[in-house]
């Protein structure tokens, strides 16, 4: 017989307060390894006809950190939209990926958004796209700004959940200074609120995934 040691590549989990919690995962298991982590087959037989490699990772790596965050194993669907739900309605759920990592967040009884974004400059490119007249952006730390900017709008996004919002204009993101680690707010228009983040900036990725929500 052959032992299969596998390494649990959790890269964070992070309790955001009693009923909320965050984690991310980095890729570096088999779809073998991944699926022996996992008990319900019958969940995830849809994700092993997938064709893509790495969509098929994508999605295993994010059924296992579910259920490293949960403490059982869920089963997940989405919406038409492409929002994700858990069948038994027992947290509310936002999933995000880019290359190589995952991230999930899961809460109690409100709605939640994350995003993880890979550090690259083509965020240079499209900025006109999403940053609007009114917001800041730090000449020192433009392409770090710019990518905390970007993943703000994308979990504003996901948050909302609104078909055909314009995230230049209707989530405006408020001035504030990059650093390694910290909180920002995103004002936004078409409910009138203002949406408070945590960022983190990783070798790798940034991230910001929502705290809590006030009106204006």
């Amino acid at each position: 017989y052959i032992t299969i040691e596998i390494v649990i590549m959790l890269y964070i989990k992070k309790d955001i307060s009693p009923v909320s919690l965050f984690g991310v995962w980095r890729m570096d298991e088999s779809q073998d390894e991944l699926t022996a982590m996992l008990d319900n087959r019958a969940w995830i037989d849809d994700i092993l006809s997938i064709k893509s490699d790495t969509r098929r990772l994508e999605k295993l790596s994010v059924r296992v950190l579910l259920k490293e965050l949960a403490g059982e194993e869920k089963q997940l669907r989405y919406y038409e939209t492409g929002r994700p739900y858990l069948d038994d309605g027992s947290y509310s759920i936002s999933v995000s990926h880019t290359r190589n990592y995952v991230a999930v967040i899961i809460a109690k009884d409100f709605p939640v958004g994350i995003d993880i974004e890979q550090i690259s400059d083509k965020v240079k490119r499209v900025r006109s796209r999403y940053i609007s007249e009114n917001e800041y952006i730090d000449p020192e730390n433009e392409l770090m700004h710019l990518l905390l900017h970007w993943s703000a709008k994308e979990t504003v996004y996901k948050y909302l959940d609104i078909p055909g919002i314009e995230l230049k204009e209707e989530a405006v993101v408020q001035p504030f200074v990059p650093q390694r680690h910290g909180v920002l707010n995103v004002s936004e228009t078409r409910n009138n609120r203002i949406i408070k983040m945590e960022y983190l900036v990783d070798d790798d990725f940034v991230l910001t995934y929502t705290l809590e929500t006030s009106y204006l």
